[in-house]
């Protein structure tokens, strides 16, 4: 993204006003700039220069008496010159961390609901973490429920345990004995199998086999078409509490849309693959929902496996050195989690 030059100077003034924003949430006059900072130079100069950056699109004001406010531009400037190594995450919080994932290591159903938590304890900010899940799913299990004459339910049970169910209406009523031996066909057929290896497969089914087979590929489809799917937020007052969100109205349309899961899968397709860490700010966003709001998110895994995705949720003047850092440090531990579960 191309930013126009900016001397030093303003650099420097346009970081500290970043800074104060962060903390106070309140505009930032040029006159506590003066007073509050030793920044070397007067205070004609510096309004001369919060002049400058005001008219090159980095700031504005509220209005004519306030201070200044940081826009998206000066924040997306601000990320771009972040030092990796600033906001690192403290040894002693980093072991703490990877301890409370250490425990939950032989439970997967925790795995999200965990990292999400911890993730964010660390930025104080709502976080995002899906469970882990491969490219390609495979069919684990089958198994076929006999409702009413003409109503089955197929379940399919995946890897990683998880479970989808479809119903199927059928032409005509079936036996129990005719669903049962249907079932431990299809098991011996498809077991183990994924969506393409099955529609590539040479089988000689009846008419109901074909169906459920069918079925089956659906639910694979849809499965690989969402990969992350499953997903759990955390810490959501932690972004209710911030003032950005005092409006009723804005707090409401947040909760709807963690309610509903429409902000998750919003900011889940915007994750980067090979555990690159992406910083979305304000109107960035594909959602006019999320322009008041950052995103810092991360996928974890490996891209040809199972893969899954840590995010969190801020207000655009977030503390982007140590949200980014937590970010990355969900990722890597996450990383350590799934290689811990390979080798056991």
């Amino acid at each position: 993204m191309w930013l126009p030059m900016l001397t030093k100077r303003q650099e420097l003034i346009l970081s500290v006003i970043i800074a104060d924003y962060t903390r106070t949430a309140a505009p930032i006059a040029s006159e506590a700039l003066a007073r509050e900072h030793a920044l070397g130079v007067s205070p004609a100069t510096i309004r001369n220069d919060v002049a400058a950056l005001e008219s090159e699109g980095y700031i504005t004001h509220p209005h004519s008496s306030a201070g200044s406010v940081p826009l998206d531009k000066a924040y997306r400037f601000y990320v771009e010159s972040i030092d990796p190594a600033d906001g690192e995450i403290p040894p002693r919080v980093r072991a703490t961390a990877k301890r409370r994932l250490r425990n939950i290591l032989q439970n997967l159903d925790d795995w999200a609901n965990v990292s999400a938590a911890v993730l964010s304890g660390l930025v104080g900010n709502m976080a995002i973490a899906t469970f882990p899940k491969a490219r390609e799913s495979r069919v684990r299990h089958i198994d076929l429920v006999h409702l009413q004459d003409v109503l089955v339910m197929l379940i399919v049970v995946l890897e990683q345990a998880r479970l989808r169910r479809q119903l199927i209406r059928l032409a005509a009523p079936i036996d129990v004995a005719e669903l049962e031996d249907a079932t431990a066909r299809l098991r011996a057929l498809i077991t183990g199998l994924n969506r393409r290896q099955i529609e590539s497969q040479v089988m000689r089914l009846t008419p109901f086999e074909e169906e459920l087979v069918e079925a089956t590929a659906v639910v694979l489809r849809e499965e690989d078409k969402a990969v992350y799917r499953d997903h759990y937020v955390d810490g959501m007052r932690n972004l209710l509490s911030q003032p950005e969100f005092a409006q009723n109205e804005r707090a409401q349309a947040i909760v709807q849309s963690v309610e509903d899961g429409s902000l998750a899968q919003t900011i889940l397709s915007e994750t980067p693959e090979g555990g690159v860490v992406r910083v979305i700010i304000g109107h960035e966003n594909p959602d006019d929902m999320l322009s008041p709001m950052s995103v810092v998110v991360c996928q974890y895994g490996a891209p040809h496996h199972a893969v899954g995705a840590v995010g969190v949720v801020g207000p655009t003047r977030m503390e982007y050195p140590k949200t980014m850092a937590g970010v990355k440090f969900m990722s890597s531990a996450m990383n350590e989690l799934l290689e811990s579960m390979r080798m056991a």
